[in-house]
């Protein structure tokens, strides 16, 4: 007998209740690559022949990530070769302490689910690894006698990853369990013995508590329509639990594609970068995309990769200023096992394994440690990684988009960042004009993404006011796309009629001056005001090539970089000021 057979009841229901909770297919094989459980449709779909050198692969890496089934080197000999059910895959160990017990899939045969792990793969890895951590601790603490019941921590935990609002109810509808998401959606901070027939129509819960499956059967929440999706968690013959799953906000990064405005937007300006990025979304070469905070840097990155040839495969973002720098090696080229203190068991995928065949976007990229550019330099030019505490190397398949807001010209030159990783990533440069060089696309994106919030929030708020666009048109917007998103978002929430005015407006927006943004700041922060005349009078001073900012720096006794720092608040502060002629 198994490790595995002895916890075989419960993990049956734990994979089941995942399965229908992450909407995925899944399989349990020992580590004798035997297929030990798996659902349904994966039995119709897929047999209980084994294709062992694949499940071997795992065992000795950790997991993987099937992109391509039926055309990478794990498929080899595979009688599903050349016509794979699979849409995407992913594997992972089975880790019992120190013992490896087996292998966890979870699989897609529909081109819905591809395109949700693809967009995010992140998400479904770490979902994954802590299922299968929680099948691990099954099986350690199965001598204590632990098993799963209608309320167990494992439950929880389980409930928690799953990327959709879920419900977990004894069998009368008495909610026993549920996950962050369905508190937000359910606008309720403690769900707990709530019942379900409190929350949806009692005609519904009456189908739900009878033990029938139901798909995407629509209910009403508070005035809001939802979908539910029910499954009976079956004990002996009977129904022990109840698992429901609603359909709710997920935040895909898909939904705010239409903010970019060269998608939307008609001005000559949009029209270049929409025919920039078509013409190089196919080319291997990397991209360095640059522009004002809130231009659409990231969105931008977004089209180039969704227009390419590897849109079928992940779009993985990292926002370099976002992570500690003693974390920067290990989040981004993973660790095994052990590596160091507090290593995951298993070890883990770093976010630039995950992005293969698909897209790797490094957003901030002016905020990388020096320490780790090397590494990635490396990395742009052998295209092969090295996991932290391996000596084994990953060959990738990726497309390396970088985004900055800053000068690297600049940094190169009071050496914050390497010249050879500038010049390698920098060979399609994409400059993102600002939304005040726009001018003609500012309604046509507030019209969009007014209608997007319409739907959202159900506001009442559907058109603007002609004076409302004349100041649209009038102001500068120093933060751009997401200055209008934000404004409209205020409007919205305060607008009572069904026209947006003036008054609906934030205040900065209300002034009727030419710039409005600056007559506020001068009153809030004069200092500000007062360091801005004063770099002002030494640049014209001291000039504004790297010589001249170096006796700047001196002058004012701060380091080269904290002047740099203090330009660039300043330059976003005031657009157009600060500007450098080197």
């Amino acid at each position: 007998m198994t490790c595995l057979e002895e916890i075989r009841s419960s993990a049956e229901r734990l994979v089941t209740a995942a399965s229908d909770a992450l909407r995925l297919e899944m399989a349990i094989f020992d580590s004798d690559s035997n297929l030990f459980y798996c659902t349904p449709t994966y039995l119709k779909k897929k047999g209980r022949t084994v294709h062992t050198p694949s499940i071997q692969e795992v065992l000795e890496n950790g997991s993987i990530l099937v992109t391509d089934p039926g055309n990478m080197p794990a498929c080899i000999g595979c009688r599903f070769k050349e016509h794979c059910p699979s849409t995407i895959e992913i594997l992972c160990c089975i880790h019992a302490d120190t013992a490896t017990a087996g292998v966890l899939s979870f699989t897609s045969f529909t081109r819905e689910g591809q395109r949700r792990i693809t967009e995010n793969t992140s998400v479904y890895l770490n979902a994954i690894t802590e299922l299968g951590n929680l099948l691990g601790d099954l099986i350690v603490n199965h001598a204590g006698g632990r098993t799963i019941g209608a309320a167990d921590p494992a439950i929880s935990a389980a409930l928690e990853f799953c990327p959709q609002p879920l419900l977990f109810t004894d069998p009368h509808g008495v909610i026993l369990q549920y996950n962050q998401l369905a508190s937000n959606m359910l606008k309720m901070c403690n769900v707990s013995n709530t019942s379900l027939w409190q929350i949806f129509p009692a005609a519904t819960v009456k189908k739900i508590t009878e033990g029938n499956h139901l798909f995407e059967k629509q209910a009403i929440i508070g005035g809001r329509a939802t979908k539910l999706t029910t499954r009976p968690v079956m004990q002996d013959g009977q129904p022990a639990a109840l698992l429901v799953r609603m359909d709710g906000e997920l935040g895909n990064p898909d939904d705010d594609a239409g903010f970019f405005g060269s998608i939307i937007g008609g001005s000559p300006a949009a029209k270049t970068m929409l025919r920039i990025i078509k013409r190089v979304a196919d080319s291997p070469s990397p991209v360095l995309i640059t522009g004002e905070t809130g231009t659409g840097k990231e969105l931008a990155a977004r089209s180039i990769h969704e227009q390419s040839k590897r849109n079928k495969y992940p779009f993985v973002a990292i926002n370099c200023s976002s992570i500690p720098e003693n974390l920067f090696e290990s989040e981004l080229f993973g660790y095994e096992e052990g590596a160091f203190t507090g290593a995951r068991k298993g070890g883990k995928m770093g976010k630039i394994e995950m992005a293969q065949g698909g897209t790797l976007f490094l957003d901030e990229i002016g905020e990388l440690p020096l320490s780790i550019q090397p590494k990635l330099l490396r990395i742009l030019q052998e295209y092969e990684l090295e996991r932290v505490g391996s000596n084994k190397k990953i060959h990738l398949d990726v497309r390396i988009i970088a985004a900055t807001n800053r000068d690297l010209s600049e940094m190169v030159e009071e050496k914050t960042f390497r010249e050879d990783l500038f010049y390698r990533l920098n060979v399609i440069n994409l400059k993102l004009p600002p939304l005040r060089e726009r001018k003609g696309d500012i309604m046509p994106i507030a019209e969009n993404y007014l209608k997007k919030l319409h739907l959202k929030m159900e506001t009442p708020l559907q058109s603007f006011s002609e004076e409302v666009r004349e100041r649209f048109a009038a102001y500068p917007w120093p933060g751009n796309v997401r200055e209008l998103q934000n404004a409209i978002e205020y409007a919205a929430n305060i607008c009572e009629s069904d026209v947006m005015t003036l008054e609906d407006l934030p205040e900065s927006l209300q002034q009727k001056a030419a710039k409005p943004q600056k007559a506020p700041k001068a009153r809030a922060l004069p200092a500000m005001e007062s360091e801005a005349r004063q770099l002002t009078a030494l640049l014209e001073k001291y000039g504004h090539t790297l010589e001249g900012k170096k006796r700047i720096a001196s002058e004012l006794n701060i380091s080269l970089r904290t002047l740099y720092r203090k330009l660039d608040r300043l330059r976003q502060s005031e657009p157009g000021a600060f500007s450098s002629s080197s």
